[in-house]
């Protein structure tokens, strides 16, 4: 088919759905054209920005007959900001998009047929985020403390923020203030020279213990005038730290951190265990949700009390620990060494004596321990957004448990697992449900439970 789709031309048409990053998706004879900040259902006019052979992109001009689930977006930094992808959509809407997304990776991509569940939504899909990561920037003088515009290494300076907690927000602008005040030097990427980064906070699920987080190019320390302010004016901050990060590169952490003041970590409650969390935890950021995703997926796992459990890609042991009490046996496995080192604490913390935790990837220890006789009944899967690597899905069906519980992050690595497990691994899929863990982003998180054929 030729495509008649002109860049720059001006096209009317009606949204139809939505593409995984939350784009509407608008057909001119057959050609798809991606667009943000359109709701399904929407006649609108818009603008062809790009074209390629099999798809364009384009900008809304003006919605001719709005969808009755657009709202105005709370957030006045919306539009420029790339923290939240889908605020004009109806927390009703988001819940529906986030549902088909998952619907079109595991049924349309992967054509695996299961019932996929409605999305387990928040009470209140604002001020949820436990941790938030905002780059500092001096631009002709002022400092901006915020979060990038999209696809850009611009700071946009953020007064509040409608997704991270308002402890955060009052802290970041205190910090902003405090940081003119004692002239502290801000990092220049371009140039590599200057000290502070990143400012990091985290929280726990009631703001009764909150850390604060200097990222710096070195190991200056002028912060002591600032922690002193910051820790008399917000005395739940209990833990500051500075992260040591001289490379040249944008990954925020570099692998030393110093305690300024207090702990080292912050303490949070997630289904009556306790989790020491630091700096470079793993730790999902919004608890409410957390708690309804392994409440979903115990439920699934449908635990009796004899059964063995393997917990993969562990982090700080959290899924495994909530499950502890109502099995036999957990093993934790883990790559990052001190994330383990934080698993075997947590399980003292939590006075749990049947786990046992191990450093290594995951498809090897796995091998290992089968090799010397363990027969896991159940292993829970929650691996980060590349999903599981090959070796790892085919140590899983070398091994056999009865279940795999999976956990995901991304809906499209998730069906491309859920393929292989089901295809040669003999497992049967049971119903997914999506868990809305990030409302006002375009991700989403799903659950499901494999069981082996009989």
């Amino acid at each position: 088919m030729m495509q008649s789709v002109v860049k720059n031309e001006y096209y009317t048409s009606t949204v139809e759905d939505y593409t995984h990053q939350g784009l509407g998706v608008v057909k001119i004879d057959g050609y798809p054209v991606f667009i943000q900040d359109v709701l399904k259902d929407e006649k609108i006019e818009f603008k062809v920005i790009k074209t390629n052979k099999k798809f364009g992109y384009g900008r809304m001009i003006k919605v001719i007959a709005p969808s009755k689930e657009r709202i105005i977006p709370p957030c006045e930094y919306y539009y420029q900001c790339g923290g939240c992808q889908i605020q004009p959509l109806s927390y009703t809407e988001q819940r529906a998009f986030k549902k088909s997304t998952v619907e079109a990776n595991i049924n349309r991509q992967a054509g695996l047929g299961v019932e996929i569940h409605d999305t387990i939504g928040m009470g209140d899909p604002l001020y949820y985020r436990n941790k938030s990561q905002m780059p500092v920037q001096k631009v002709d003088g002022e400092i901006r403390l915020g979060l990038y515009r999209p696809r850009s290494h611009d700071v946009i300076d953020i007064k509040h923020c409608y997704i991270q907690k308002d402890i955060h927000n009052d802290i970041m602008n205190e910090v902003r203030e405090l940081l003119k005040t004692f002239e502290i030097s801000i990092y220049d990427e371009h140039k590599h020279k200057g000290l502070l980064r990143h400012l990091i906070i985290r929280s726990n699920h009631d703001d009764s213990e909150v850390q604060v987080g200097f990222i710096t190019n070195g190991h200056k320390n002028p912060f002591a005038g600032i922690i002193q302010i910051l820790t008399e004016k917000f005395p739940m901050i209990t833990s500051v730290v500075q992260n040591i990060n001289k490379d040249q590169t944008n990954v925020i952490y570099g692998s030393e951190t110093k305690v300024l003041y207090g702990n080292e970590y912050v303490t949070d409650a997630l289904l009556g265990k306790k989790f020491k969390i630091r700096t470079r935890s793993f730790y999902q950021v919004n608890h409410e949700q957390t708690e309804k995703l392994y409440t979903e997926a115990l439920k699934l796992a449908d635990l009796k009390g004899d059964e063995t459990i393997i917990d993969t890609y562990c982090g700080i042991g959290t899924i495994g620990q909530v499950a502890a009490d109502h099995v036999k046996k957990l093993i934790g496995i883990e790559v990052v060494d001190s994330a383990i080192e934080d698993a075997r604490e947590n399980a003292q913390l939590n006075g749990i004596e049947n786990a046992e935790y191990h450093l290594g990837k995951s498809e090897e220890v796995m091998r290992r321990l089968v090799a010397d006789g363990v027969q896991p009944d159940i292993v829970f899967v929650d691996p980060p957004r590349k999903g599981c690597h090959e070796d790892f899905l085919q140590s899983l069906i070398d091994v056999s448990p009865e279940k795999i519980v999976y956990i995901s992050c991304n809906p499209s690595t998730l069906q491309r697992d859920l393929k292989i497990l089901s295809g040669e691994g003999g497992y049967e899929v049971s119903p997914v449900t999506p868990v809305d863990l990030f409302p006002q982003t375009n991700h989403v998180e799903a659950v499901t439970v494999l069981t082996k054929h009989e």
